[in-house]
C-alpha cells in the first residue's frame, strides 16, 4: 500500500535512521552484539510491501512479543514521546551531522533491560513507538514523493489463517489501516524531531557526554558516544529562537530531556539485578 505524498504520508522517511547500525547509538566498553544489517533499519531484515494478492491469506499473530528488541540498548525516539519516556529512560542525542534523539534502555550494547526472558516488556514502563511499530514500517521512494507500507516477513509476526487477517475481500482490514495510520503519524513526528535535533546541532547546544557506571559487583562501565543539551548554552538561546521553539512545541522536549538524566541510576540498578540473576 502506497499513500502519495501530501495525503496521509509524511514529509520524510526514516529508512536510513541512525539507530540502524549498532555503532550509531551510545556505546559501552562491553560489547559483542552481532552487527546490524546496514541495508535495513534496526530490527528489520526484510521490507516487503503490504499487498492484497501476496497477503490475502495472511494473519497477524495475536502475540508478537518483544524478543526482537532484546539485544538493542537504544532506539530512535520522537519528540512527542519525550514526556512519557523521560519517566523511565535517559534520552540522549547522536552527534552531528546526523543528529537524532535516542532512548537508552541498557548500559551494555547487547542488552535491553526492559525485555524479560519471556519476551514481555517491563510492566508499567513506556514502550517507544519505534518498537511498537514493528513489524510494519514505511519505505520512502527514491524521489521522496511516495511512502509504501511494508512488513518484515522474517519477523515471525504473520501466519496463515483468518484470525486477524490483513485483507478481507481484497480490501485492507482495520489491522492494516491502523498500521498505516500509526506509521504515518510516526513519520510526521520523526520529521519534526529531526528538525529539532538539527537545530540543536546547528546552534551548538549539543555537547559530548558519557556516563561512568559502577555496578554492585565493582565492574566499571563507560557509556559513551552520545550527546546531551548543554544547560548553559540553552539558557543563552536568543529570545527570538526561544519564542519560535515555544511555538513549535519544542520546549517541553528540552525539559523532558533534562529530567530524563535521573534515569541513569535506575539503569544501574537494573544492570545490577541482571548481573545477580545471571
Amino acid at each position: 500500500m502506497a499513500p502519495k505524498g501530501g495525503s496521509t504520508s509524511p514529509s520524510a522517511g526514516d529508512g536510513t535512521a541512525p539507530v540502524g547500525p549498532a555503532s550509531s547509538g551510545p556505546s559501552t566498553e562491553a560489547s559483542g552484539a552481532p552487527p546490524a544489517d546496514p541495508r535495513f533499519p534496526l530490527f528489520y531484515r526484510s521490507l516487503t510491501p503490504i499487498d492484497a494478492a501476496r497477503h490475502a491469506s495472511k494473519s497477524l499473530k495475536r502475540r508478537i512479543g518483544f524478543d526482537f528488541a532484546r539485544s538493542s540498548h537504544a532506539v530512535l525516539l520522537n519528540g512527542s514521546e519525550f514526556e512519557a519516556a523521560a519517566r523511565h529512560y535517559p534520552i540522549v542525542f547522536t552527534p552531528a551531522p546526523a543528529a537524532a534523539a535516542l532512548v537508552v534502555m541498557g548500559v551494555r550494547r547487547e542488552r535491553n533491560f526492559f525485555v524479560d526472558n519471556a519476551g514481555d516488556w517491563r510492566p508499567g514502563t513506556y514502550i517507544p513507538a519505534y518498537i511498537r511499530r514493528y513489524p510494519f514500517i514505511f519505505h520512502e521512494s527514491a524521489d521522496k514523493q511516495q511512502y509504501t507500507l511494508c512488513i518484515d516477513e522474517t519477523s515471525g509476526a504473520i501466519e496463515d489463517g483468518n484470525d486477524r487477517p490483513l485483507f478481507s475481500g481484497g480490501k485492507p482490514t482495520p489491522i492494516v489501516q491502523d498500521a498505516l495510520k500509526f506509521c504515518a503519524a510516526f513519520q510526521r513526528d520523526y520529521a519534526s524531531t529531526r528538525e529539532f535535533a538539527e537545530q540543536l546541532s546547528e546552534r551548538g547546544l549539543l555537547i559530548p557526554n558519557q556516563a561512568e557506571i559502577t555496578l554492585n559487583s565493582g565492574e566499571k562501565l563507560a557509556v559513551t558516544g552520545f550527546h546531551i543539551i548543554d544547560r548553559d548554552r540553552f539558557a543563552g538561546l536568543p529570545d527570538s529562537a526561544f519564542l519560535e521553539w515555544r511555538r513549535k512545541g519544542w520546549l517541553p522536549w528540552v525539559f523532558g530531556h533534562f529530567v530524563s538524566h535521573a534515569n541513569w541510576s535506575a539503569l544501574v540498578d537494573l544492570a545490577g539485578a541482571a548481573a545477580k540473576a545471571a
